[in-house]
């Protein structure tokens, strides 16, 4: 067994610090309790300022900045008041007040250009996963954070499909420049395929799209639509319609046509070997486009082994079917 320990080490008990000050504990002042006997005993400010209530997205840098200023640096009294001056979907200009009126005002997020880069990014991830306005406005209330009006919503719309547009040329222009100086030529072999909104082949939007074979980037696509909701309310002004008529399984024979029609011009490159994965009449559309038999089809190998495997699977279930009734 061990040893029971001698009574001879017991703790210490503490009486106390003797170099401490003796201040009594009624009389007690700290910073914070200074700051708040402050505020207890003024008069209140002048202003009749609406309370704040919600939720609210703050930079921290700005808000940093903002402690920096906590004190009145006329009078140098603490009792500030914070107020909204107004708002901007999700940036809020906010306005520091003091009784002896001095002001100092801050917005919670920073601005480019006068506006508020973080309604841009509500949008922008919004349109990323697919979602709207009505989507981002039922985010935004279950936070209790202030949302934009469905106009602004559509401008910020508008500014990202200008910028989007603008990004994908440059960077198809690029890829076409890199497959010109990896060939050493203005022909090459490309990947088209299309694909659409919605399964079935009843889709009212659809993408075609041309990769190259060498380098794996794109080199065009073109988007084809048949709805146009200014057709449909019967707005009549100069508007370009839908740009496309006719059957949904259709669209990647005509975009296919109208990427090969327009290389040469906007590409400088001529897609002269065809990869295609046999379910569509593209190629037929294509193959004269640059002269007569210009264009030769190639088939991908992938897709050659996934149609031949579902045959076969088909063809034994078939045959154990067949046998089992005999």
């Amino acid at each position: 067994m061990p040893k029971a320990r001698s009574k001879k080490f017991k703790k210490r008990s503490f009486h106390g610090n003797r170099h401490r000050n003796s201040v009594p504990k009624n009389n007690v002042s700290t910073a914070s309790a200074t700051k708040l006997n402050t505020l207890e005993s003024s008069d209140g400010l002048e202003y009749d300022f609406q309370e704040l209530k919600g939720n609210r997205i703050i930079d921290i840098q700005t808000l940093l900045g903002v402690f920096s200023i906590l004190s009145c640096p006329k009078c140098f009294a603490t009792g500030l008041k914070l107020t909204e001056d107004s708002k901007e979907g999700l940036c809020s200009n906010f306005a520091i007040v003091c009784k002896c009126g001095f002001m100092a005002g801050f917005t919670s997020t920073p601005k480019e250009n006068k506006k508020c880069s973080l309604n841009t990014l509500l949008v922008f991830g919004l349109r990323l996963m697919g979602r709207g306005f009505s989507a981002g406005m039922k985010l935004l209330c279950t936070l209790n954070l202030p949302y934009v009006c469905k106009k602004t919503f559509r401008i910020h719309e508008l500014k990202l499909l200008e910028a989007v547009q603008y990004s994908c040329e440059e960077n198809m222009k690029a890829a076409s420049k890199e497959v010109q100086n990896l060939k050493k030529t203005t022909t090459c072999g490309v990947s088209v395929d299309g694909t659409w909104q919605r399964r079935g082949h009843m889709s009212l939007n659809g993408c075609v799209s041309v990769i190259s074979i060498d380098t794996g980037k794109i080199l065009d696509l073109e988007v084809m639509t048949q709805y146009c909701k200014m057709c449909e309310m019967n707005i009549k002004c100069d508007h370009e319609c839908s740009n496309y008529k006719g059957s949904s399984g259709n669209m990647e024979s005509v975009g296919a046509f109208r990427i090969f029609e327009r290389s040469v011009m906007k590409r400088e490159l001529q897609y002269t070997e065809y990869y295609g994965d046999g379910d569509s009449k593209a190629f037929l559309k294509v193959k004269d486009i640059y002269g007569e038999d210009t264009v030769t089809k190639l088939e991908c190998i992938g897709h050659v082994q996934k149609r031949v495997g579902s045959r076969l699977r088909k063809l034994k279930k078939k045959t154990q079917r067949t046998r089992w009734k005999r």
